[in-house]
């Protein structure tokens, strides 16, 4: 009842005459245009968000940033952080993000004796929950994405005293359809009536009554002469960093695609292989198998080998690292890290290899999203049975082709598959597998037809055992 009753409130705010609609779109332009006037700002806020499954995993922070505008230059600082799941992020954490370098600056309250950790924006795991990045974390920015989504959708206002100040509520709907932020098809936002600039911004999921983000300014401090050398990090001892990441040139000749050679005899048909692929997978208990992966997205770079141990019921893995090479940061960073998820507890445990060491073992949420990405990077989101719901769901519709190959001296089938839908930013256009005939198993795959058209992830399995006596949290096997 609760649901239904929040989407009539939706609806009958946006069944307004033309008039009135009009005066909406005028008074929320007049909002947006106030906020990209601004030079700078410095502003304490909070920020809750769900996600998950349900949206049963629940954060709640408290911030101080300092913004600039123009080059920019953004800095931001955890002052208060809970959270209803494990999670790393404490207070004093700190971000800044440079413009001219494109970067994102970390320095970790707890390690900052590492040095400052640097980061590319478009870093799968330099987002939040909810896709929020420090590039993107100004007042300015959140008003231009709701600005985008009014672009799309209808607006409605009404006049609302919040908490003593006089404000207009703003109530967005987008397009039917139109996803301006995965999921995110509403949002209402209250603006101080005088100064026209945010006091409080609620998003709405598709089909959940609540809101998943939630972001109210507890202070605004608009025009404030802010300087460059006002923004930067706090407590900071060590301006260099102890962790450290090779250049994009020194692992660019490890990146290899998988290599093979087309031959002239036919594969069976692409339904044949892929069937027998599903039926292969349905027989999987356990398995182990040695991976390597080579990956390159924007201007990140990774080459990994690992060994991979994976269970069906009950669920569980094991990653063990034995060689890595990246040039931004990853959560297990170098040879000799483990990452494994216990059926126990339903937690991911890392232990960290090199440097990491000093952190020892660490506990996270098993669904923490920083574990999780579209653009591919985590060799155990390529397990077979994820693999199989990647053919079924991305690629329900795909155009499909096979051919025989030669992989590793055998003979082989390749199959591609080739979107012919919209493939959303960070997720691959087109997938090969080159298929064991008698495994009926991937030997290994390329993912492909990125946004960035130089995008690629390759993976080999080899040493492949199935049904196997495995156990969680063993790292010989």
């Amino acid at each position: 009842m609760k649901r239904i009753f929040v989407f009539i409130v939706f609806t009958a705010l946006l069944s307004v005459s033309p008039s009135e609609e009009q005066k909406a779109a005028e008074l929320f332009r007049r909002a947006v245009q106030t906020i990209n006037r601004l030079s700078d700002c410095q502003v304490r806020y909070r920020d809750d968000n769900s996600f998950g499954p349900g949206q049963k995993l629940h954060a709640h922070f408290i911030y101080e940033g300092r913004y600039i505008r123009s080059p920019r230059l953004y800095y931001q600082r955890v002052l208060e952080c809970e959270f209803n799941y494990p999670e790393q992020t404490t207070p004093g954490f700190q971000e800044i993000y440079r413009e001219p370098e494109d970067l994102i600056f970390i320095l970790p309250p707890a390690y900052r004796a590492l040095g400052v950790i640097s980061m590319f924006p478009e870093d799968p795991k330099s987002y939040g929950p909810r896709g929020e990045n420090t590039k993107s974390s100004a007042p300015w920015d959140f008003m231009n994405e709701l600005a985008g989504l009014a672009q799309k959708g209808r607006v409605a206002v009404v006049d609302e005293n919040y908490q003593g100040r006089d404000c207009l509520r703003f109530s967005i709907v987008g397009e039917s359809g139109v996803w301006n932020r995965p999921g995110m098809e509403r949002a209402c936002l209250w603006v101080d009536k005088k100064a026209l600039l945010p006091v409080r911004i609620e998003k709405y999921e598709r089909d959940w009554p609540k809101p998943v983000v939630v972001t109210e300014y507890e202070s605004f401090a608009a025009d404030t002469g802010l300087k460059p050398e006002q923004v930067r990090f706090e407590g900071l001892k060590n301006p260099l960093s102890l962790i450290k990441t090779p250049k994009a040139e020194e692992i660019e000749p490890l990146l290899k695609r998988v290599p093979r050679r087309k031959l002239p005899e036919p594969a069976p048909g692409p339904e044949q292989i892929l069937h027998g692929f599903y039926e292969a997978v349905a027989g999987i208990a356990n398995y182990r198998a040695d991976l390597t992966m080579s990956f390159r997205y924007g201007r990140l770079r990774l080459y990994r080998a690992d060994r991979f141990a994976y269970s069906r019921e009950p669920y569980w893995f094991t990653l063990f690292t034995t060689e890595q090479r990246a040039n931004y940061l990853l959560l297990s960073h170098s040879a000799g890290s483990a990452l494994w998820y216990s059926p126990e507890d339903k937690n991911l445990h890392l232990r960290g290899g090199g440097l990491q060491r000093l952190m020892g073992e660490q506990t996270f949420s098993g669904d923490d999203y920083k574990f999780y990405d579209q653009v591919g990077d985590n060799p155990y989101q390529l397990n077979f049975p994820e693999l199989q719901k990647l053919v079924s769901g991305d690629f329900a519709n795909a155009q499909a082709r096979a051919w025989s190959v030669e992989y590793q001296g055998g003979k082989m089938w390749e199959l591609e598959l080739l979107r012919t839908s919209w493939t959303p930013p960070g997720r691959p256009g087109k997938l090969n597998l080159i298929i064991d005939p008698e495994s009926h198993l991937p030997a290994a795959l390329e993912l492909s037809g990125y946004d960035d058209p130089k995008a690629f992830i390759a993976c080999t399995f080899s040493n492949l055992k199935l049904n196997q006596d495995l156990r969680p949290g063993e790292f010989r096997f």
